[in-house]
């Protein structure tokens, strides 16, 4: 069977699609030019040099590839490292056009035994429908660097904070008048209980002033046109790609795949053990050399945030931004896999279903390079980009804190503008089903808008064709009230879902995860985090608030 290159297009323009080359055709060259065979979109793959790079045969051997970068703008990546000038490929290397740019699979049909022996793929998944998100920009697209032009208080900033004030003081004075007047009845009721010798009345509870005030301050409900119009500004898009690695060393983690003959075919397949966790996949570092293929753990996606402190801190879910804590959505393409005993060897017959791995989370994997290493991985964000709605400038984050209790993190973004925020109200005690709420994000599912960038730099003036997020608004209301733990007279119950709000909203979809979900009077009451066609769930808000304070879990004595 002759020889032939197979490009299998993982993100960008072109992804999905497969290409294939006769290798004593020429060199595959690959660019925006019309002179290429690999022709990418010229307005899409803005990261692509008219001819970025080319692969090849070498003249001296048939089963020896090289690919060569033509000194392109934006550089040439195999396996994340970039390639200066010219370096050999092997069939399962991962070349990407530009930081952060198109990727593809570089592979041979039939695959040389030679390079089988020497498989370095760093396959990233592709999107995901769970955690991960089709986004409409290219995957890996480098995000323009945020401007660092300074804003001043405008006229409306300025009445703003004025009524507000006024609020206040219109507040603090009810408050004021209130109290007087509460003293002035007690006392002349104390003083007629003493003339007519009335016994005082057994004491009651204290008021609970903040109670009063929030309802005092809440104002009149808010249709969901108002609470978008105040809120559209705070509710975050975000982008993020992480990958697994080896504490110890650094090293790349990856799935072990084992070259399996299927009804008379050749194909890898996902590897997988049984260890006193439960059945996970056989993960092995980069630098092993253990025989068989190498696939990454890691994936991309989207997600939702909003703006909780005018610095910079964001709240979103933990499994937005530190991916590797929620269970793993293992590529379909690696099943049925095959289970190993101790020895490494192929249990004949006992096959492993996706099903039945659909629970494994990244971060407590038990077996790497065929033995037991439990606890010495870690989740590295490749990055997590912030993009604010109507905008077309992404702003790098920082993992800020995780919780450990819930699905709640937060991050952090450095601009010098002051942002605006939500309000964050905290009624888990007070909150009942058939409550009206709002739920604001960017599903992924919703049509993409874009924006032609015209490049006034001088080094590179190629035009970008840049996603601007619009957020969407969702309307329902509690349809359950989950508590983690419930105290009756027959004994303690305990859900699976921990404290959750089920909510009656099925307009959502991937991507909304991290999104606020507001009280009819426009407040933060929840952090929306998982849904389906049937139902979604909210992580309530006291876990976020609880990662916004130190507030101490053990009493001093």
């Amino acid at each position: 069977m002759e020889l032939k290159i197979k490009i299998k297009h993982q993100t960008g323009s072109k992804s999905g699609q497969i290409e294939e080359f006769a290798p004593n055709a020429g060199d595959v060259k690959m660019g925006r030019g019309n002179r290429c065979l690999i022709q990418y979109d010229p307005d899409i793959d803005d990261m692509v040099s008219r001819e970025h790079a080319a692969i090849s045969v070498d003249s001296q051997d048939a089963e020896t590839f090289w690919i060569e970068d033509f000194n392109s703008s934006n550089g040439l990546f195999v396996n994340g490292k970039q390639v200066r000038g010219k370096t050999k490929i092997y069939a399962g290397d991962v070349v990407q056009l530009g930081a952060k740019g198109p990727t593809f699979i570089f592979d041979l049909d039939p695959r040389p035994e030679s390079h089988i022996k020497k498989t370095q793929v760093v396959d990233v998944p592709p999107v995901k429908a769970t955690t991960v998100h089709k986004t409409g920009v290219p995957a890996g697209q480098t995000p323009p660097q945020p401007q660092t032009e300074k804003h001043g208080v405008g006229k409306e900033t300025v009445q703003r904070m004025v009524l507000q004030e006024r609020k206040k003081a219109k507040t603090n004075t009810l408050f004021i008048a209130a109290g007087i007047l509460l003293l002035v009845v007690a006392g002349g009721i104390g003083i007629m209980r003493m003339i007519k010798g009335i016994p005082e009345p057994d004491p009651v509870l204290p008021i609970d002033y903040k109670l009063i005030k929030d309802e005092i301050n809440k104002g009149a409900p808010k249709t969901p046109t108002q609470i978008a119009e105040e809120n559209s500004d705070k509710v975050i898009f975000i982008e993020f790609a992480w990958k697994l690695i080896h504490a110890p060393t650094g090293d790349d983690l990856g799935h072990l795949l084992m070259k399996v003959n299927v009804n008379g075919e050749e194909r890898l397949l996902g590897a997988f053990t049984r260890t006193s966790q439960g059945i996970e996949p056989c993960l092995v570092t980069r630098s092993s050399n253990i025989g068989g293929g190498f696939r990454q753990i890691g994936s991309m996606g989207t997600g939702s945030g909003f703006v909780v402190a005018p610095d910079g801190f964001i709240l979103t879910n933990r499994h937005v931004v530190a991916s590797w804590l929620a269970p793993y959505d293992f590529p379909g393409d690696i099943f049925p896999g095959v289970l190993l005993d101790d020895n490494g060897k192929i249990i004949p017959n006992a096959l492993i279903t996706k099903e039945m791995v659909s629970s494994w989370v990244p971060a407590a994997a038990y077996n790497i390079n065929n033995d037991n290493a439990f606890k010495v991985v870690e989740g590295v964000n490749l990055y997590v980009d912030v993009t604010f709605a109507r905008n077309d400038l992404r702003i790098p984050a920082k993992v800020s804190r995780i919780s450990n209790k819930h699905d709640v993190a937060m991050i952090k973004i450095d601009i010098p503008s002051v942002l605006p925020i939500v309000e964050l109200y905290d009624n888990y005690n007070t909150i009942k089903t058939g409550n009206d709420v709002t739920v604001m994000g960017y599903p992924g599912l919703s049509p993409s808008q874009f924006t032609a960038v015209q490049s006034q730099d001088y080094f590179n003036r190629n035009p970008q064709l840049v996603r601007v997020p619009v957020p969407t608004l969702s309307q329902g209301n509690i349809g359950r009230l989950i508590k983690g733990s419930t105290q009756t007279a027959t004994g303690e119950y305990y859900s699976v879902m921990g404290d959750s709000y089920q909510l009656t909203i099925n307009s959502t979809g991937p991507g909304n995860s991290g999104g606020p979900l507001f009280d009819d009077y426009g407040r933060v009451i929840g952090i929306y985090n998982s849904g389906n066609q049937m139902m979604t769930f909210a992580v309530p808000i006291k876990y976020g608030l609880e990662l916004m304070g130190i507030d101490p879990v053990i009493e001093s004595r």
